[in-house]
This record gives structure tokens, sequence and C-alpha cells, in this order.
């Protein structure tokens, strides 16, 4: 039986597995946060659930530690050093017979996906038809620049609900403007799935828009279509990174006065489809690209309105 370091059985990991460089950034980052706690001398054969318990004590928050990280945050820790220390054991990479990892997640609250208002929505549709009119106006650079690219990449999250890392990889050729549908490859997708979506009449402008620019910008077919760095004369980059998007939405936020992300308007895409009328649950799973049907359901909420109405039904007694 071998004995490998922590780096050493992620590498072992991640090479049989094939992850991709994202999911080992994760594994890494973990490992690293508990090393830290640890050691950098300290082996996985030397960890008991002891000091796994020790652990999240130490970093968990409580009423008296609110700055602890989240109940979910640990729940995920837990999750990705566990996956690493049963392959461990499975293939006899550590000196030891019980994982130290089991059944030491917590439960967490059970928390609305947070979303957006339409009326923030709105407002941040207004925040960059101004921002877009001053560069028309003044040929100078706003806040958030170019505002009309910007402006197609947040269109793209409110219509699609696309997740960020599979936008990055929509390349230009992925989109067929004739059809009115464009594809979502399986490189950048959380459950590893090519997805051919539609492409709604509202969002239909906006693509437009960005496909005549990297037209007359040369770009190839294989190209990243939604690369700021093309169009910019600010940006530098050669491909455009989940950095730049987040910061776009952190100047979005600023100026519109409160957060807004990727997620919120996947949540607030999910919230709505489940809510209509007509909702038909496998098609929201399928525009949103969910392996498990459970995860579609988490956006059906209580109808308040309807729960009143079966209160206020109940016989007088």
């Amino acid at each position: 039986m071998n004995d490998v370091s922590f780096m050493e059985l992620v590498s072992r990991y991640s090479a049989d597995k094939h992850l991709r460089p994202k999911s080992v950034s994760t594994y890494s980052g973990v490992v690293r946060l508990f090393r830290r706690y640890l050691g950098y001398q300290a082996y996985p054969s030397m960890v008991s659930r002891e000091m796994v318990i020790a652990w999240r004590v130490s970093i968990i928050r409580t009423q008296a530690k609110p700055e602890g990280i989240a109940e979910s945050s640990w729940n995920n820790y837990a999750r990705h050093l566990k996956a690493l220390y049963s392959f461990g054991i499975k293939h006899e990479l550590i000196a030891s017979v019980s994982n130290p990892f089991k059944e030491v997640s917590v439960k967490q609250p059970k928390q609305p996906k947070k979303s957006l208002q339409p009326i923030q929505i709105r407002y941040a549709r207004e925040v960059l038809s101004v921002c877009r009119r001053f560069e028309s106006c003044y040929d100078e650079c706003s806040k958030i620049h170019p505002a009309w690219f910007w402006q197609g990449l947040m269109e793209t999250f409110f219509y699609t609900g696309i997740r960020l890392n599979q936008l990055l990889h929509i390349e230009a050729g992925d989109i067929n403007l004739k059809k009115r549908v464009f594809r979502a490859s399986a490189v950048g997708s959380k459950t590893h799935t090519e997805t051919i979506l539609p492409i709604p009449d509202g969002l239909y402008p906006h693509l437009y828009e960005l496909i005549v620019a990297a037209h007359s910008a040369g770009f190839k077919r294989r190209d990243q279509l939604f690369n700021v760095n093309r169009f910019s004369q600010r940006h530098k980059r050669t491909t455009m990174d989940t950095w730049q998007v987040e910061r776009f939405f952190q100047s979005l936020s600023e100026l519109a006065g409160y957060k807004m992300s990727p997620h919120r308007f996947r949540h607030f895409l999910g919230t709505s489809l489940m809510d209509s009328p007509e909702r038909n649950i496998h098609l929201t799973q399928n525009i949103l690209n969910h392996t498990d049907i459970r995860t579609t359901m988490e956006y059906v909420h209580p109808d308040v309105e309807a729960m009143r109405r079966a209160l206020n039904a109940r016989p007088p007694v």
C-alpha cells in the first residue's frame, strides 16, 4: 500500500476521472484549505474523523461565529474530500481503511433560490440603455463598455438561463440566425451534455447585432463569440473569462443598486417557467439542462393565495 500526498492524490484522481481543468482547480482549492488547517506536512493517512470534525467546528458559521462559512460550503468541501479519500482507499493509495469524511455533512437551511424581480430587470435594462446612449452621443467609454455588448450578454442570460461557463464556450458558428437556434456545447456544460436551444424573439436582435459585429471583426467559426476583448477599447485580453463577466455584473449591480448575477437570471427564468399556468416540467428541465428533475422541481413555489383560499374555505366550527 502506498501513502501518497494530498496533491498527488488530487493528481491521480483527476487523471483517473479525466476531470476538466475547472474541476481540478476546485478539488485543489479544497485540499489547500484543509492542508492549511492541518499543516502542510500532513498526509491523508494521518487524518482521523475527529480531526475532520474539529476542522468543521473551526470554520463553519454559528451564532457565536457568524463570519464562518455556510453549511452548504462545508457540505461542498466534505463531498469533494470524501470522493478523494474513497478513491485513495479503493486504489490503496492511502494507508487508511475508513473514510474520515463519511457522514460529516450537516443539515443546511432550505432557503429560496436568490432570484430577481421584474422591476429590477427593467431598471438594469434602463441602466445599460443610458450607458449605450452616452457612448453613442459622446463617443466615449461609459462605466460599462461597450454597453451594446454587455446588453446582449445580459439579455442572453435573461432569455436562456444559460450557465456562465457554457456561455463562454459558445463559438461564432454555434449561432444559426436563419433557424433561430444556437448550440450550447458539452464543453463548459455542468452536465457534460450538448443542447440545442431556441433563440426567443426578444433575444434575436441582440444576437443578430453580435453576429454582425463579429463578422466585421473577422471572427472565424471556432472563435469565442462572447468575447468583449474583440469589441472593446478598454479590454485587452485574448479570450473572455469568468472574471470579466463577474466584473461587469459587479458594475451593473453598483449602478442598479442591487445584486445581479448570471445565476440569478437563471433562477428567475426557472421560477417564471414553473409559475406560469401552462408550466411544463420536462420542457423547463430541458431548457435549464437539468439531469435530475428534482432540481427542476425546486423552482415550484407554494401559491400563498391558493393556501389562503384553502384555509378560508374550511367550514366554521
